[in-house]
Formats: C-alpha cells, sequence, structure tokens
C-alpha cells in the first residue's frame, strides 16, 4: 500500500510538470521579469578651472585706502573712542560686511583656483554682482532686507553702497589670475563693476497702459556717492559723511505713483560718482542715453539730485559748462586754481594734479565739461570749442509748481534747522550764474539769485547768460553736480525732447548733535544720531514730494 502512495504521488508529480511545460495549470499570467536597472548617469565634470592667487601688494586705488580709516578717537569732541575703521563699522551694522569676501571667494577660491578662466567670464562675474550690490542696497533702503540684529542705522542709510562697492573694487584690484589681463582689460572690469553697481544697467521701464488702462510716466533720476571724505589714512568727520541724493535714489528706484488723471508714475534710479574721470569718459550719457531714444520705453522726465546749500532746496534755473577746482573722491583736480582756470584750459596726458593721485588717463579733461561724441555728434575733447557744447544750458523743470506746491507739508523739520513756516524746507528757484565776459582773461562777474523762496520772483527782472560769454559757474556751482545738470539737459536738446529735465539741490544732512542746538554733547567718533538721521529723513521726504510735483506736471503735456 505504501508503494501504492508513492507510485500515485511520482505521477501527479510528473503531471504537474507536463502540464507547467504545456501551458497547462492554473489561468494566471506568467509573472514578467523586471527590467533591468539602469546604471545612474555619471555626474557632470566639474567646471573648468584655472589658477590664481590675490596680490595683496597691488597698489589700491585712492579711494581704497580710505577702507582702513577710522573716525577720530580722542580729542575735545569725542566721547566715545572706537577706532575700527568707519567702512568696516557701517558695513558690519548694515549688514554689507560679506559681499566684499564672497566676491573675492568667487575671483579666488581659497584652494587657488577660480572658474573664471577668461576674461568674458570676468566681465560677467563683475557685473552680476555688481548688480546684486545696488539690489541689496534698494531691498534695505526699501524695507525688503533684513538688518543684522544688533544695527542702529535705520534702512534708510545709504552708506553701505558706497563702502562695500570700494571693499568689493579692492578685492578686483588684488585679483590675480593665471591668464593674462592687460591694464585695459583690467579697467574694463573695474568700469563695468562701477556701472552695475550703480543701478545703471538695472533701468527699465513699463510700455502701454497701467492696469485702469491709463498711461505709464517714465521719470529717471540720478543721486550721488557720498563725498567730501578727507585723505585716505587721516581720521577725519568727513568719512561718515551720507549723501540724501543717493538715499533718495534708493528710495524711490522701481517706486510708482498715481497722478491725478488716472496715470501711473514710474520712476527709475541710478547713482554716479563723484570724481570727475568718468563723466568724461561718458557714464552718464551711456546710463540715460537709451532711454532719451525714441521707443515705447522714452522717459518723460529726467531729473538729477545732490547734496548743496543748507537749510533749503535749490531748483536750479542754468547749467554751466565750466568744471572748478575742487577734487573729486579719487583726489583728481580737473581745473587748477590761478592763472590757468580758464574755459579752454586742458590737462596734458599723464599729469598730476595733486598729490598721490593718479595721473591724467583722457584727452579732455580740463576746466569745461566735455561730452562723448558717440552721443552729441561732435568732437569736443581734443580742441576746445567754445560753442560745442553751449557755455550755459537752462533747466526745464516745472519750478513754479515745484516752488509752490507745498511740499514741506507733513515733513518733519530736523532739530537746528531752519526755514520759513514750521514744517520742512524752503524752496528757492535758484538763479545765479557767474561768467566771463571775455573767455581768455581770468576776471569773472557774479550774478546773483534772487530771494523769493516758495514763489516765484517777476520773471522779468530775472538776468539771463549772454551767449557770447563763458560760464564760470551754473546756478549749482561748478562741481559734479553742476555737470551733472549739465549733461543731463545737453543730452535732452542733443534729442530734441520737450521733457522736465533739471536738477534739485537738496539740504545737506550731515548734522549731528552740538552743545548749543540740541543739548546733547558732540561725539566725532558716532556714525549717527538722532539728528542726523532727522535731517536724512526730512529731505528725502520732501525730495519724494517735489518729484510727484514733477510727475503730476506731466499730465499736461
Amino acid at each position: 500500500m505504501g508503494n501504492g502512495i508513492r507510485m500515485r504521488a511520482t505521477f501527479a508529480s510528473v503531471a504537474a510538470l507536463f502540464l507547467a511545460a504545456c501551458g497547462g495549470g492554473d489561468d494566471s499570467p506568467p509573472v514578467a521579469s523586471p527590467p533591468p536597472v539602469a546604471s545612474p548617469p555619471p555626474p557632470p565634470p566639474p567646471p573648468p578651472t584655472v589658477a590664481c592667487a590675490v596680490n595683496r601688494a597691488a597698489a589700491l586705488a585712492y579711494e581704497e585706502r580710505r577702507l582702513t580709516t577710522p573716525l577720530p578717537a580722542s580729542g575735545a569732541n569725542v566721547t566715545t573712542n572706537d577706532e575700527t575703521p568707519v567702512a568696516t563699522r557701517i558695513l558690519v551694522d548694515t549688514g554689507f560686511d560679506g559681499f566684499a569676501p564672497a566676491f573675492a571667494a568667487k575671483l579666488c577660491a581659497a584652494g587657488g583656483t577660480t572658474q573664471v578662466t577668461n576674461l568674458e567670464q570676468a566681465v560677467a562675474l563683475v557685473k552680476a554682482e555688481g548688480a546684486a550690490l545696488w539690489r541689496a542696497a534698494v531691498d534695505r533702503v526699501q524695507r525688503r532686507r533684513a538688518s543684522p540684529a544688533a544695527s542702529v542705522l535705520p534702512a534708510s542709510d545709504d552708506r553701505m553702497l558706497y563702502w562695500a562697492r570700494v571693499a568689493m573694487s579692492k578685492e578686483l584690484r588684488q585679483w590675480a589670475p593665471s591668464f593674462a589681463l592687460s591694464a585695459a582689460q583690467r579697467e574694463q572690469l573695474h568700469w563695468e563693476f562701477e556701472r552695475a553697481s550703480r543701478g545703471q544697467y538695472d533701468i527699465d521701464f513699463p510700455t502701454g497702459n497701467n492696469p485702469a488702462g491709463k498711461k505709464y510716466r517714465r521719470m529717471i533720476i540720478s543721486g550721488f556717492d557720498v563725498f567730501t571724505l578727507g585723505t585716505p589714512g587721516t581720521p577725519n568727520t568727513g568719512l561718515r559723511n551720507g549723501n540724501p541724493s543717493g538715499a533718495t535714489a534708493l528710495e524711490m528706484d522701481g517706486r510708482e505713483f498715481t497722478l491725478p488723471d488716472g496715470s501711473t508714475l514710474h520712476v527709475q534710479a541710478y547713482v554716479l560718482p563723484v570724481s570727475y574721470t568718468p563723466f568724461l569718459r561718458g557714464m552718464q550719457e551711456d546710463t540715460l542715453g537709451p532711454w532719451f531714444l525714441p521707443g515705447p520705453k522714452r522717459i518723460d522726465a529726467s531729473i538729477t539730485i545732490s547734496q548743496g546749500s543748507a537749510n533749503r532746496f535749490n531748483l536750479e534755473a542754468f547749467n554751466g559748462r565750466f568744471t572748478g577746482p575742487t577734487s573729486g573722491n579719487d583726489g583728481i583736480v580737473f581745473c587748477p586754481p590761478g592763472a590757468d582756470r580758464l574755459p579752454s584750459f586742458r590737462w596734458a596726458i599723464g599729469s598730476v594734479t595733486a598729490p598721490d593721485t593718479d595721473p591724467i588717463t583722457d584727452v579732455g579733461a580740463g576746466c569745461n565739461v566735455t561730452p562723448p561724441q558717440r552721443w552729441v555728434g561732435y568732437d569736443a575733447a581734443t580742441r576746445w570749442l567754445k560753442d560745442f557744447p553751449p557755455q550755459f544750458i537752462e533747466s526745464s523743470n516745472p519750478h513754479a509748481a515745484m516752488t509752490t506746491g507745498n511740499t514741506q507739508s507733513g515733513i518733519v523739520r530736523p532739530p537746528g534747522a531752519t526755514s520759513q513756516g514750521t514744517e520742512g524746507f524752503d524752496v528757492l528757484w535758484q538763479t545765479s550764474f557767474s561768467y566771463f565776459p571775455d573767455c581768455n582773461a581770468v576776471d569773472t562777474v557774479n550774478v546773483p539769485t534772487h530771494t523769493v523762496f516758495n514763489a516765484m520772483p517777476d520773471l522779468s527782472t530775472i538776468p539771463r547768460p549772454n551767449p557770447a560769454w563763458c560760464s564760470r559757474n551754473g546756478g549749482g556751482g561748478s562741481y559734479l553736480s553742476n555737470e551733472s545738470a549739465y549733461r543731463n539737459t545737453l543730452l535732452r536738446d542733443t534729442f530734441m525732447l520737450d521733457i522736465p529735465a533739471g536738477h534739485i539741490h537738496i539740504p545737506v544732512m550731515n548734522n549731528y548733535h552740538s552743545q548749543a542746538i540740541t543739548g546733547q554733547p558732540r561725539n566725532d567718533n558716532a556714525i549717527t544720531d538722532s539728528r542726523y538721521e532727522a535731517y536724512r529723513t526730512a529731505i528725502v521726504g520732501q525730495t519724494k514730494n517735489l518729484l510727484v510735483v514733477v510727475g503730476n506736471s506731466l499730465i499736461f503735456k
């Protein structure tokens, strides 16, 4: 019996194998084999690199040598003694101290290699890093970028942009890649970085109509760097200077305002250097020119802004071609004092205009503004021409509306400021100028302004420049404020535009506590105090009001 059971089991096993081989058995489909597992793609090759180094022995530019200079830390007007360089104090407080080290690491990593392998990549890097610095500064001022927890400087402070730019410029100057860079190519890198970090490549405007179907009105404004910073290495209070025109540019960049007719005023801003050579090379024209050209983004107003007189806004009537003897932030002087101070004076290439500064490198440096041929259509650099460009150019801002527009309303007057009324600052249509009756003699004649504040004078009493004269001062003097105004209005006339174009000279903001004015001790070691901040707040606020008045005038165009 056991054998029979084993035989039946064997037969069943054989039958099952036979049926399986023939496709018999249950109705379940055959199990598919899993697909082969694909191998992961190989990692991309690392980006190519080249060797690099940091040349700390490279000579620094004049402005870069101020990076290690502190405020006075002793003396009768000092109540604290922080000997940290001013630049470091401002950058750490605002959270901008990381920009230069991060830029340096991209230029040359710790291992002595860089992913920047040629000039084209270097240009792209400096433009990108400059643009990032500009956007960060705008974001901080417009309160989209947080400050460190221990920060004492308010969001409105403009100084971090200047000092971060100078610190990054130093890193670029000391960069030593293994591929060759000529002196001209290095200069190109600094030029592109400067322009990008000043917002000059960031400008763009909307086209067509706003969402309500009304026009966009396009306004471009400029501010300036901090200036009068003193001699590098010498502690001085000028190092802590801010510039409310630069603060206004950062505050206004990208802002929009609804005008009375429902149209939208869209503002774009950029910042100019306080040095002559970038102007001579056409930095301002290259920034403005593309927006003066015909097209859907052509601007409707171009306003230059700078810091000027105490306790008042000056709206200059006349801009002069003359460049005075004041040095720029780089220490260079374009027009010498004394007997050489004539409109036709030009420096020879290689001339050193002041101790310990770079020599003159560009044709046309001298006592008269020289616009770039690529924008005005004639060569004013290789030889002096009295009337090309003109000696005086007039502003086309809506001065009557600006002087009578009550832009002081709501502006808290800072401690120690003096003006009519109880709010803000006076506004003056500044009609002064001075001139050389004989363009070949140093004698000059001054024409003073009227003194009617917050209103327009009798226009029949206002003298105008004679085309036979040569300019010595415009209403804004003969420094870079006047030059920015002159170049702006010259470009307006070159393109024959009927737009507001002119200058706003805003009050000086660099006022700190003193026992006589605020009852608080003066401290030349402080980077800020409440009086200083009150001036910036008031000046930027009233400047914004003046710009909106200009915008409102556009609805009648």
